[in-house]
């Protein structure tokens, strides 16, 4: 995709440099680069009714700004016309919109680095104390607050009642029966969790794709697009739902689920009662991933070997889950 017509809606000086940089599941991203030796971000987004979630994003980021975090965060630039968003029509005739941001320093972290484990976890400790202290945001108009993990009937428009969405998935029976029974015992866990748990604005996508480091210091914190009201000890579990996943299952994965944890709850301290439902935040994490990752199939924007892929990946996490829970509870325990 030519993405260089897009540039001119905004101040920058010409001529432009654009590569592909790695996107999100929603969203395709470039690096520009321009005359005057800038760089920026560009991202395309081909869901035109998101545009107020975007401004509520940008009205998010920039009350975060004013609690002056130890790192930087990735605010909307306006274009010409005064406005961070800019819609127009691909060469295919789908309408899509483009925001720019500028390019922070850094580079993704590497997931198995302690050091760096821990910066992260001290650096989402300080981010949640920040978020819970923000000011009521006033969201624009045409925004609805997202619905929270536990409500999983919400994930996705396409998905209204997830047990039933399974059967229509290209998964063998066996894989719909476990499918549907890990489901079932989430939803079942939900209603008590959400009454027992205290409750404040979350980042809830803190994975080591959506943090920028450098000398193994956290630099940026990217990517609010599914901030919102939940659990609170939600963001601890998506953090611990990917820093150690490569070492899941290996034995090796309880030092760095430790090191990212400790650092986390000593800036943060948790209750015992949030640390002991940390397995079935866990579960439920994976679940709401996961139906909305159904939504996006039946859209038509995820083939059969990545649904069945990511279906693989659910019923692995749960083996894991399901084998270490004890273990993992002894360790949640420690940190208090």
């Amino acid at each position: 995709m030519d993405v260089s017509n897009l540039l001119a809606a905004w101040p920058l000086a010409g001529p432009w440099q654009v590569s592909p940089l790695r996107g999100g599941t929603n969203n395709l991203v470039w690096r520009v680069e321009t005359a005057d030796g800038q760089s920026y971000v560009l991202r395309l987004s081909f869901d035109t009714t998101s545009i107020p979630r975007i401004r509520y994003e940008a009205a998010l980021l920039h009350a975060l700004t004013n609690k002056q975090p130890p790192f930087l965060l990735q605010l909307p630039l306006k274009a010409n016309n005064g406005d961070i968003v800019i819609q127009f029509e691909e060469e295919a005739g789908i309408q899509a919109l483009a925001t720019l941001y500028p390019f922070l320093p850094g580079s993704p972290p590497d997931r198995n680095d302690y050091i760096s484990a821990s910066n992260a976890g001290s650096t989402l400790a300080l981010l949640d104390i920040a978020l819970a202290t923000l000011p009521e945001i006033n969201p624009p108009g045409g925004f609805q607050s997202l619905p929270t993990f536990g409500e999983l009937a919400r994930c996705h428009s396409l998905v209204p009642d997830p047990l039933a969405a399974v059967e229509q998935l290209p998964i063998d029976r066996d894989q719909s029966r476990q499918i549907r029974t890990l489901l079932t015992t989430v939803m079942e866990t939900v209603p008590g969790l959400y009454a027992q748990l205290p409750q404040q604005l979350l980042h809830r996508d803190y994975d080591p794709g959506n943090i920028l480091v450098d000398n193994q210091k956290v630099t940026a914190v990217l990517d609010f697009e599914f901030a919102g009201m939940d659990i609170r000890v939600l963001d601890l579990c998506v953090s611990l739902s990917w820093w150690p996943v490569n070492l899941m299952g290996t034995g090796k994965e309880w030092d760095l689920i430790d090191t990212f944890g400790t650092a986390y709850v000593t800036h943060f301290p948790l209750s015992q009662e949030e640390l002991l439902a940390v397995p079935d935040v866990l579960r439920l994490r994976d679940a709401t991933s996961l139906v909305h990752r159904i939504g996006r199939y039946f859209a038509g924007l995820e083939t059969d070997a990545r649904m069945q892929a990511r279906v693989k990946h659910s019923l692995w996490r749960e083996e894991w889950l399901s084998a270490s829970q004890g273990t993992l509870l002894r360790h949640l325990l420690v940190w208090i």
